[in-house]
């Protein structure tokens, strides 16, 4: 009898412990790019330092805060209804695709700084929850 005591108080703490763990990761607080220290870069460089070594740019832009300056090529509304903003690149295959955090009024042609989160690279590079400064 003991020995089923003994299992059952080991499956409570382990439910209770992973229980836990799950509460944790739901209810941990986002990261607020607003507040963090930017890597300064054109649309240009970006482009090209992922065209060049895309694990040396990883190392130097994935997942960090990044500052970009560049011309609104388009503007779109993504499946979520947030506005995708595209930045020309150095060819016009190529450019970075920024996806606004709050959704804001931009215009084709002008030039823009925008400052979020870069997630890498596909065919353009990807930087999500972005602010526009001003």
């Amino acid at each position: 009898m003991k020995k089923y005591k003994k299992i059952r108080v080991f499956f409570i703490i382990c439910g209770v412990l992973a229980a836990g763990a799950v509460l944790f990761v739901l209810y941990m607080p986002h990261r607020n790019i607003q507040h963090e220290t930017p890597v300064i870069v054109s649309t240009s460089e970006l482009v090209e330092a992922y065209q060049k070594d895309e694990a040396s740019a990883n190392s130097k832009f994935l997942d960090k805060a990044i500052q970009v300056t560049g011309t609104i090529n388009e503007v779109e509304t993504n499946s979520d209804g947030q506005t995708v903003v595209s930045l020309s690149g150095p060819t016009p295959l190529s450019g970075v695709r920024c996806t606004l955090k709050k959704k804001q009024a931009v215009e084709t042609g002008k030039t823009l700084t925008l400052k979020g989160r870069c997630t890498g690279y596909l065919s353009d590079v990807v930087i999500v929850d972005c602010l526009i400064i001003e």
